[in-house]
């Protein structure tokens, strides 16, 4: 399996806060700790939370890409096993992914 990094953009089955049930969706791999978990954001195509989102565009993008602009949701957070991990869509640039860094601190701190 390819080695996924910081930055990059991968389809996963993720799941509701309910745990039992999931829905495939794009991700934006946070971190990559020691071991076979990934720490993740939530990427969504329609705006509901806007205090608790980011957007991303095509421009935001060094590799790859979503089919439209979509948001990356700072209070949807999960720790995934890395064989949960479909694909690789694509990876950010550095100037975005270290906004969204920011974010999800300040988020966290809050």
């Amino acid at each position: 399996m390819e080695g996924f990094v910081r930055g990059n953009i991968v389809v996963i089955e993720f799941p509701y806060s309910n745990l039992k049930d999931s829905r495939r969706r794009p991700v934006l791999i946070l971190k990559t700790p020691k071991g076979e978990d990934v720490i993740v954001l939530q990427i969504t195509s329609s705006s509901n939370e806007k205090p608790v989102e980011i957007l991303i565009k095509k421009e935001d993008f060094r590799q790859g890409g979503l089919k439209r602009d979509s948001h990356i949701r700072i209070d949807k957070i999960a720790s995934i096993d890395k064989s949960l991990i479909k694909y690789k869509i694509g990876s950010l640039n550095k100037e975005k992914f270290d906004k969204i860094v920011n974010e999800v601190c300040n988020y966290l701190k809050s």
